[in-house]
């Protein structure tokens, strides 16, 4: 019962996501981080505990990460759909633009046992946040 529960909550959430413009607050527990050295990718690092606040706001095409070093990050591309991955799971994507002009993709993934994360992939680094709605 309580997955079902789950998967109707997040069946709405992400229905709500393409449906139309709004406010989501999310809650990151843990984050972890890889960087690219001459094309070639490191491990992620082991988690570490955190407690930052997500906020995505679609009618301002924003996505904030209230983080140690602020991350206000513009989007200008992406439609908020979520999308089968190859590993089981599904993941909305946007490209957007932070405050020194670098580019970069953000993606929202649900993993098939409902955990959901937040990766933000520049060309040299990625991080990756364990959230939750709020």
């Amino acid at each position: 019962m309580k997955r079902f529960i789950v998967a109707l909550c997040t069946l709405l959430l992400c229905c709500g996501i393409e449906a139309q413009a709004q406010v989501l607050k999310f809650d990151a527990t843990d984050f972890a981080y890889r960087t690219n050295y001459n094309g070639r990718w490191s491990d992620w690092t082991d988690w570490e505990d955190c407690s930052i606040l997500v906020v995505l706001n679609t009618d301002k095409e924003e996505i904030n990460i209230y983080s140690a070093e602020p991350q206000e990050l513009t989007i200008y591309a992406g439609d908020g759909e979520f999308y089968p991955d190859n590993s089981g799971g599904k993941q909305a994507e946007f490209k957007c633009v932070d405050l020194d002009g670098q580019r970069c993709t953000v993606r929202i993934r649900i993993q098939d046992d409902g955990q959901w994360q937040l990766y933000v992939d520049y060309s040299n680094i990625s991080y990756v946040y364990c959230i939750e709605p709020r």
